[in-house]
């Protein structure tokens, strides 16, 4: 996560796309992010977008785990839009 940070913090670009590796999550495959971690790197690439005066958009990949799948993604969503 904090490389995540450091990244968006110096982006600057038109438009900034993610590869949404939602198999990283603690229970699928990759076993490191929790489901607060996507909102958190959602608000990162909306942030990082906003001062470079353009636009996000993720990419679903991975997330086999179907019990945490949405919620994975809905908290991306939330982080990418700014909600709660």
């Amino acid at each position: 996560m904090r490389e995540v940070k450091e990244k968006m913090g110096r982006c600057r670009a038109d438009i900034i796309g993610i590869s949404a590796e939602f198999d990283n999550h603690e229970e699928d495959w990759g076993g490191t992010l929790c489901t607060e971690d996507y909102r958190d790197i959602g608000h990162m690439v909306r942030e990082a977008a906003l001062r470079s005066g353009g636009g996000c958009f993720g990419i679903l990949e991975g997330g086999y785990n179907h019990h945490v799948l949405g919620h994975n993604v809905m908290a991306l969503i939330e982080g990418m839009y700014g909600e709660a």
